[in-house]
């Protein structure tokens, strides 16, 4: 099997088990049955387009509504069967990701494969992850901005043309469409186009910074929108997670204060895994009677790899001795966190980070690539040993000066060790991604008992809701194991209450 095709393998592998547990979360209570069934009652998905306009004052969301509607009718085709498309389409993104990863990576050779395998774990394992997979509302929008980052930057890695400037630009105008952390497309190309790339012309780029200003001045003196202020969603806070008004009872006079602390809690998330939604909950769940494992294992393969990173993006490229930051895909994930960070200054939330935390992975895969690739070409540290050789006199000995190998091999199964260790953590992390998937899948099949009548008052009055019996009839339907039956520890391990 040559090295290409082992690592596409390798990425159906991943993307497989990652869609068929994402298959398996019903279409969620929460955050979905109300724009459902909204979005069913508009007439076209042009009307879907201007609803979605004016569904908020301060998120401009309309690509969110035309996805939900387009689905609607995918749905009602074949025989209102909406958790087959709301979450068929959900799984298929999920693979979509997945494989557009890989097509970034370019793996050339074993040493590329092996250091894919290992940038997938990474990407499976953050927490910025989980968040893509778990949740729908009803599509998730961080997935897509994340798919929408890395087709960007898959075209300023092309020869360009017309035709990859055009796609560049609806691109961003359908990813700032879908939600507000979609700007960050623009700043991916302004990256990739400094770093040297140019796939995407300077012309679009420009044409890209108007659409951007287009975009404030659609929501500024056309809709009239504001931004998020203090207290519109609670938040994280050193070591609380802090409701609307005690966010606005504490920071009310002094919002600056909130928002250099959320971007900053936002820059850290991705390469130290905390805080977590602004709240340091490593500190905050310390407790003396169980060691906090999941926590210890995430900061510190967080540490290691963010440490390799900072490595690789030190070090000079051969032939023009450039640090290797300037290059395409460290200068793009700069580019990501610093903006991502930035567009979440109200409240902190990890999903906002996920497109960040898809460029994090590629420049591990890069760096761990490299780093790999340096220490095959170290050179082997020969020890003298002395041999002692009888003389036929008997009168004395001669010796006999040989080398070994000694240090290089002691050397090299340290650093085996070492990589073997960290991607068995890594791999724990990723596991752990199936556990949660698990529980949201128990958690949203639950919700449509806990949250409806006579448990709750239903997100649509059950006299205007006309898809929800139907909904509620195949989550119910889909019978999930109840993970909370399992081994108790399993929870805390992987970070679960």
């Amino acid at each position: 099997m040559s090295p290409r095709a082992a690592a596409w393998l390798l990425t159906v592998l991943f993307a497989v088990a990652v869609s068929a547990s994402v298959f398996r979360i019903p279409i969620q209570v929460s955050d979905s049955v109300e724009i459902i069934e909204t979005v069913d009652r508009a007439p076209s998905v042009a009307a879907a387009f201007t609803e979605g306009l004016y569904a908020s004052r301060t998120m401009l969301r309309p690509m969110r509504q035309v996805g939900t509607k387009i689905l609607l009718a995918i749905a009602h085709g074949i025989g209102d069967r909406f958790n087959l498309a709301f979450r068929g389409f959900h799984a298929a993104t999920a693979a979509l990701l997945i494989v557009l990863f890989t097509y970034v990576a370019r793996p050339r050779d074993w040493t590329s494969v092996a250091a894919l395998c290992f940038a997938m774990l990474v990407l499976t394992g953050l927490h910025t992850f989980g968040g893509m997979m778990r949740e729908a509302y009803p599509i998730n929008h961080f997935l897509l901005i994340a798919i929408y980052g890395l087709a960007v930057f898959a075209i300023a890695e092309s020869k360009g043309g017309l035709l990859a400037d055009v796609a560049a630009c609806v691109l961003f105008v359908v990813a700032s469409l879908t939600l507000e952390s979609g700007l960050v497309i623009l700043g991916i190309g302004i990256a990739a186009c400094v770093a040297g790339l140019r796939g995407i012309s300077r012309g679009a780029l420009v044409a890209m910074a108007l659409l951007a200003a287009g975009y404030i001045v659609l929501r500024v003196p056309v809709l009239h929108m504001i931004g998020n202020t203090v207290g519109e969603r609670q938040t994280g806070f050193g070591t609380e997670m802090l409701n609307t008004s005690q966010l606005r009872e504490r920071f009310g006079d002094t919002p600056w204060l909130l928002y250099g602390y959320t971007i900053l809690g936002s820059l850290l998330t991705v390469p130290f895994s905390q805080p977590i939604a602004g709240q340091w909950t490593a500190f905050e769940r310390w407790d003396p009677g169980a060691p906090p494992v999941f926590f210890l294992n995430d900061i510190g393969t967080s540490l290691v790899v963010t440490g390799i990173i900072v490595w690789f993006m030190t070090r000079r490229r051969p032939p023009d001795g450039r640090r290797r930051w300037r290059d395409p895909a460290p200068l793009v994930m700069l580019a990501t966190l610093a903006g991502s960070a930035v567009l979440s200054y109200a409240y902190a939330k990890s999903e906002i980070m996920s497109a960040a935390g898809v460029f994090y992975a590629l420049v591990v895969y890069f760096a761990v690539r490299e780093l790999a690739e340096v220490l095959v070409r170290l050179p082997e540290v020969r020890l003298p040993q002395v041999r002692l050789k009888p003389d036929t006199t008997d009168e004395s000995t001669t010796d006999e000066s040989t080398h070994e190998p000694v240090v290089s091999a002691f050397r090299r199964t340290i650093v085996i060790l070492v990589v073997l260790f960290v991607t068995c953590a890594w791999a724990w992390r990723a596991m752990g991604l199936q556990y949660r998937l698990q529980r949201g899948a128990f958690d949203a099949r639950s919700e449509w008992v806990l949250r409806l009548p006579p448990y709750s008052t239903p997100p649509v009055p059950l006299s205007e809701a006309r898809l929800t019996p139907k909904m509620l009839d195949e989550a119910l339907h889909r019978g999930r194991t109840n993970p909370y039956l399992l081994w108790p520890p399993y929870a805390r391990l992987w970070g679960e209450n």
